[in-house]
């Protein structure tokens, strides 16, 4: 199994677990979650259609990053660095925390989220390497001593 995959598989792993501790604790930004969604709502006469628009646009793009999985070569690593930045995002739960000076809910583990989601960036990029052949760095051709 590739390194991506296993953290990647870990970083799948994070994502319930980081709901649930959002859903014990509380939720932070569900307030602006819901004026973002509000606005967007807005776009349309009747709020069930912005619904179904929405699940069809995160569907198809789920499918197609897996479909990109599944066909491998150089659209597996992409895809994967895709998937990857939900994992990333979670940041802003570190920067939260850091700026109330006191935990907010979800950081516990968003930090591990965003743990795994650098380990899944370093294996894509040690992999890219390793494929292309550029993993050492290349001598430097060996001068004439005169």
């Amino acid at each position: 199994m590739r390194a991506s995959t296993r953290w990647f598989g870990w970083t799948a792993l994070m994502l319930p677990l980081h709901m649930s501790e959002q859903l014990i604790f509380g939720i932070g930004e569900l307030a602006t979650m819901r004026r973002v969604l509000a606005v967007y709502y807005r776009w349309f006469q009747q709020p069930d259609c912005g619904t179904v628009v929405l699940v069809t646009i995160t569907g198809t793009l789920i499918l197609s990053l897996i479909f990109a999985i599944l066909v491998g070569d150089r659209s597996r690593p992409i895809a994967v660095g895709i998937l990857n930045l939900a994992a990333l995002g979670e940041v802003h739960h570190l920067m939260e925390t850091i700026h109330a000076g006191h935990y907010t809910h979800g950081t516990a583990t968003a930090i591990l989220c965003v743990v795994f989601g650098i380990l899944v960036l370093r294996a894509l990029i040690r992999e890219h390497r390793e494929a292309t052949g550029a993993s050492a760095p290349r001598p430097a051709p060996a001068q004439a001593v005169a």
